[in-house]
């Protein structure tokens, strides 16, 4: 059945001009305009002196007119190509909501995916989706962009794909996938929906859950075990509700002094729409190489760049990595707050950036191996060193005052800050190696263990409390020791290999007895929350003291260190299920109620918060199933799995399918070329025995560790001794 009236997108009206032109008519006024209604008898005027031949033209015209709109079909009434039963072609299309129409197109089914061809070569494709929101794929300056498009007016165009996701995450209905071969597509936000013109002979159309379980190029992730439905959902919901979404360079931010590499930190933008790479961007890092595609590494990149960008502009010339950047270019570079009681006063964040883009560097270039772009930018992370070492005493000390709390005064030196620094320095040695810059390498490891060195050092000219046995929060200019039995102080130390081995037993020793406090939502920042007292707190209140994805990554890493994958898959359970209450979005703080915010509320701080779905995505894909990009090989593959079952990651950069049976470990390369494979198995499963590689295959086997190549489509099998 043929809609008798349509409205025309910009481009379509385009077309119908051109029709007119042919015919003679005058321009668009007098034809039709823009997201109106053809209105043929007010539109179409009589000009007596033509006589019959303009009453002929107008015939023609109309004719032409009304074919075109038959072109514009409803979904259960799709035209198909020939050889095709109307039934095969339009059942994909009659059990789905969001799809509406599609206009000037022949359809046929091919697979499990609908092909589209243009009927008429002088007009669009035009598809009409509602109650929907899309993300479009686009290529551009050798480099992939993602357009989130959600909001009300707002347009896209791209050249290689958009997918269109029903508004709900828990929809039955599912999400649509409109992929180019060539030419563009032009997305406009209508009401609830999405008018989608297709420049292009033709493009193929592939359904998906609603928040599909891919990357953004289609490669599915499948997670078959114990639990691992719910944690597939939640990764994809997270992905596709939060992750993605908050990629604004291109719509957004399009027109902001700083365009390239802004993402932001809450969806919530009348509250947040700043970018902020102190903190936030290191999160956000993770999450996206975790993830792995091209797309999200190429986001990192720009993220990275930007951060760079943002020290060379410091106006006092000292490379300071700002807080955050703001729609219109402001640049916060230093920032005070008071105390609640405002008898103390501390900076935010002024060492954090600088600390973190090394790491994040550091990480990108393991994606990329591209050591060109390393070489491009060491200088920028030997500035980020200078400014470090800059705040640092002749012990090694750094004076970092806050380094993840902003809402905690820390006017001083603090240990979590001290480890991190101690391992940027390390990374930033190591890279100066790749690099043939050897007196750089020398210069930055020599600072690195120092830091390292003090940070293990008792009290008072270190870190580390001999009478209790623990590593302290921080120690204030007067020094004042402030500690509350702080989970990143005592882990840190130990994830990174810096503690002594008394140091790291009575470490686990702690966290064990404290485990209910740290635990009750991952993570807590500290085990005493309850004895910061209005000096320690900063006016905007205590929610820092929550549960915050920053601290469940750390707490995440030293889990993995202990081979604790139960303790791993237990938060991961518990993060999805309370994003799978909200749609897959996630607030900034959690589980205050039963200190200070004593107000019925689990959550506080930031609504839309990008920092849980990118720790989920880096915790779940790094430390749980075990899948990171080495600088030494292709792929390491280290699950930490403690039930029977399967992992696939069709994503390029993984291209690897494992499954795991209790006694027998099968690794399978998808990918079409050959792969250097890292694998360690020491934390998979339960119970005695070590795993033995089944063929004698060439390989390097370091204890449980074995580095091998796989040839394209090959298999690699271990059995348990």
């Amino acid at each position: 059945m043929f809609y008798t009236r349509f409205v025309l997108t910009r481009r379509l009206v385009a077309g119908v001009n051109r029709v007119a032109a042919d015919f003679g008519w005058g321009g668009p006024r007098e034809v039709c305009s823009q997201g109106a209604m053809i209105r043929f008898g007010k539109t179409l005027k009589a000009d007596p002196s033509q006589g019959g031949a303009w009453l002929e033209r107008r015939m023609k015209f109309l004719i032409s007119i009304f074919l075109l709109s038959g072109l514009a079909v409803r979904a259960g009434a799709l035209g198909v190509g020939v050889g095709q039963s109307p039934s095969q072609a339009t059942q994909m299309l009659q059990s789905d909501g969001i799809l509406k129409t599609i206009g000037n197109a022949a359809v046929r089914l091919e697979g499990q995916r609908l092909v589209v061809t243009r009927k008429d070569a002088r007009l669009p494709m035009v598809m009409d989706f509602a109650r929907c929101q899309g993300v479009g794929v686009t290529w551009d300056r050798e480099q992939w962009w993602v357009l989130p498009i959600d909001q009300a007016g707002a347009q896209i165009d791209a050249n290689r794909a958009l997918w269109v996701l029903p508004g709900d995450a828990g929809s039955p209905e599912n999400a649509w996938h409109v992929e180019l071969q060539g030419g563009m597509l032009h997305a406009e936000k209508t009401g609830g929906g999405l008018t989608v013109t297709v420049e292009a002979e033709s493009a193929t159309l592939t359904k998906a859950e609603a928040r599909p379980h891919s990357d953004e190029f289609g490669h599915r992730f499948a997670l078959e075990f114990d639990g691992g439905p719910a944690l597939e959902e939640a990764l994809a919901g997270f992905y596709w509700g939060t992750m993605l979404p908050s990629v604004v360079e291109r719509t957004m931010a399009a027109h902001f002094p700083y365009s390239d590499g802004y993402v932001l930190s809450t969806l919530n933008v009348q509250s947040y729409a700043g970018s902020y790479p102190a903190v936030d961007h290191e999160f956000q890092i993770k999450g996206r190489l975790a993830m792995g595609s091209d797309a999200d590494v190429d986001v990192v990149r720009r993220m990275i760049e930007l951060q760079f960008k943002l020290m060379k502009d410091d106006p006092e010339g000292l490379w300071r990595a700002p807080t955050s950047v703001q729609p219109n270019g402001t640049r916060e570079y230093h920032v005070r707050r008071n105390s609640e009681d405002r008898r103390e006063n501390a900076a935010m964040f002024p060492l954090t950036g600088d600390i973190e883009v090394v790491e994040e560097a550091w990480h990108y270039y393991e994606a990329r191996k591209d050591l060109g772009w390393l070489r491009a930018h060491i200088e920028n992370l030997e500035h980020a060193a200078d400014w470090i070492l800059a705040n640092s005493d002749q012990y090694g000390r750094v004076w970092s005052d806050v380094y993840y709390e902003d809402q905690v005064m820390k006017d001083g030196r603090e240990t979590e800050a001290q480890a991190f620094a101690a391992r940027a320095f390390e990374l930033l040695a190591g890279m100066e190696r790749l690099l043939g810059r050897r007196a750089k390498a020398e210069e930055f490891a020599g600072a690195g263990k120092k830091m390292a060195n003090v940070l293990t050092a008792p009290l008072p000219l270190g870190y580390w409390d001999e009478k209790n046995e623990r590593f302290i929060d921080w120690v204030d200019r007067n020094g004042k020791v402030h500690d509350h039995l702080h989970l990143l102080a005592n882990e840190l130390p130990v994830t990174f290999g810096y503690a002594t081995k008394s140091q790291a037993a009575a470490v686990r020793k702690l966290i064990d007895a404290n485990q209910g406090e740290f635990e009750r939502f991952p993570s807590f920042l500290a085990a005493k929350v309850e004895n910061y007292d209005q000096s320690e707190i900063g006016d905007g209140g205590p929610y820092d003291l929550c549960a915050a994805g920053r601290y469940w990554y750390w707490d995440a890493a030293y889990r993995e260190t202990n081979a604790q994958g139960g303790m791993l898959q237990d938060q991961l359970k518990t993060v999805a299920a309370e994003g799978a209450k909200h749609g897959y979005f996630m607030d900034e703080r959690y589980d205050m109620d039963h200190v200070y915010y004593i107000d019925g509320k689990d959550s506080h701080g930031a609504q839309k918060y990008y920092e849980y779905p990118n720790t989920f995505a880096a915790v779940l894909i790094t430390k749980y199933l075990g899948l990171t990009i080495p600088a030494d090989a292709d792929l390491r593959v280290a699950p930490q799995l403690k039930s029977e079952g399967s992992v696939e990651f069709a994503t390029p950069a993984y291209a690897v399918r494992y499954s795991y049976n209790g006694n027998r470990f099968v690794l399978k390369n998808l990918a079409d070329k050959p792969r250097r494979v890292r694998v360690d198995l020491s934390g998979l499963g339960a119970g005695a025995g070590q795993f033995a590689l089944e063929s004698k295959r060439q390989g390097d086997r370091l204890g449980g560790q074995w580095t091998l190549t796989l040839a394209a489509g090959e298999e690699a099998r271990w059995t348990k001794e």
